[in-house]
C-alpha cells in the first residue's frame, strides 16, 4: 500500500487540486493506497508515523512541496520505506534535481513504477546542539534572509497562484538586498579553513538547484558522497545583481573572484555576527553550524534512467 500524504496547502492550494486529479488514475490503476490530508509540516509528521506503526506500507508519497518532504526525514531516514513525491509547491526543487516530472500523472506513473534510488542527505547541527536533515539545500547569510522574507510575505501567495513560484524568490532578493549586510565567513571543510572578509551567502547543496530553480552548484548530485558549498563574496550589490541571473544557468560559478565552490564531506561555517540558516527553505538555526553529509540515507522512488 502506498501512503499519499497531501498537503491541500502547497501551491496556494493546488495540492488539492492535483490530488483530486492523481485519485481518479490511481482509481482506475486499482492501485492499493491510503491518503492522508494534512495542512501542516507537524500534522504530517505525526499522521505519518502513527500509520507507519501499523505497518503495512510499501511507499510513502507527498502531494506537496519541499517542505513538506522536509519535515518527513526524521522518519522515513533510514527506514528503508521509499519515499516518492508528486510536486504541487512553490519551488519544488527535489523534484527538479531528481528528475520528476511537473506533470502529476506523469509522477504518478514514477511512484507506482515502484524503482528506487538511495540517495545522500544534509545533516545540520547548531552550537545548541539542534539537529536537523535537510535534503536539497542549507542557505545561509543573504539566502536565507530571502526564504525568511518569502515565507513571511503575502506576494508569495500571489506569484503561487500566477504559476510563477519562483518569482516570489526574486521579489525576496530585491527586499533582503535593502536590509541584509555581508560579513565576514570562515568556511572550514574537511578540515581546510577559507576566509572571506566580505561574505554575502554560503549555500551547502546536496543537489543542483534551490530557491525554485537556482543552479547554486551545478555540479552536485543527491548520491556522490558530497556536500558542495557556494559562498558568494567580496562583491558590491550592483555586482550581485549582475551575478543573480547567472545563476539561474550555474555560469555564476565562472565569477571566479567572487564565487567560490568546494566540496567535501563536512563543513563549518562561522560568522562574528550570527547568519540565519534555512534548509530545504525551512528554519535550521544560525551560524556557527556545521553541515555532514549523510551517505545513501534515503530511498527515493524516481524514473529508471535510460
Amino acid at each position: 500500500m502506498i501512503l499519499f500524504v497531501v498537503n491541500e496547502n502547497s501551491g496556494n492550494g493546488r495540492g488539492k487540486k492535483i490530488w483530486d486529479k492523481v485519485e481518479v488514475r490511481l482509481r482506475k490503476s486499482g492501485a492499493e493506497y491510503m491518503k492522508i490530508a494534512t495542512k501542516s509540516e507537524s500534522e504530517a509528521v505525526a499522521l505519518v508515523s502513527e500509520q507507519l506503526k501499523r505497518g503495512k506500507m510499501k511507499a510513502v508519497a507527498v502531494v506537496g512541496g519541499d517542505g513538506t518532504l522536509h519535515g518527513l526525514l526524521p522518519i522515513l531516514a533510514g527506514s528503508g520505506i521509499p519515499l516518492g513525491l508528486i510536486p504541487s509547491g512553490s519551488g519544488n526543487d527535489t523534484s527538479r534535481s531528481l528528475g520528476i516530472p511537473s506533470d502529476p500523472i506523469k509522477a504518478l506513473a514514477i511512484l507506482l513504477d515502484g524503482h528506487s534510488r538511495r540517495i545522500d542527505l544534509l545533516e545540520t547541527t547548531t552550537s545548541s546542539g539542534q539537529k536537523q536533515l535537510t535534503l536539497t539545500a542549507v542557505a545561509i547569510g543573504l539566502d536565507a534572509t530571502v526564504a525568511e522574507d518569502v515565507n513571511r510575505s503575502s506576494y508569495k501567495k500571489w506569484c503561487n497562484k500566477l504559476r510563477i513560484g519562483s518569482l516570489a524568490y526574486v521579489i525576496g532578493l530585491l527586499r533582503a538586498l535593502a536590509k541584509f549586510k555581508p560579513r565576514p565567513i570562515k568556511i572550514t571543510i574537511d578540515g581546510t579553513s577559507h576566509e572571506f572578509r566580505q561574505g554575502w551567502l554560503s549555500a551547502v547543496s546536496n543537489v543542483s538547484s534551490y530557491g525554485g530553480g537556482l543552479q547554486i552548484c551545478p555540479n552536485a548530485l543527491p548520491d556522490d558522497g558530497l556536500l558542495h558549498v557556494c559562498i558568494v563574496h567580496d562583491c558590491s550589490v550592483p555586482r550581485i545583481l549582475y551575478i543573480f541571473p547567472t545563476v539561474l544557468t550555474g555560469k555564476h560559478i565562472r565569477q571566479q573572484r567572487f564565487v567560490t565552490i568546494l566540496s567535501g564531506t563536512s563543513v563549518t561555517i562561522e560568522t562574528p555576527v550570527s547568519m540565519l540558516a534555512y534548509g530545504d527553505g525551512e528554519p535550521s538555526g544560525e551560524t556557527p553550524i556545521t553541515a555532514a553529509i549523510r551517505p545513501r540515507q534515503l530511498d527515493f522512488l524516481i524514473a529508471v534512467s535510460g
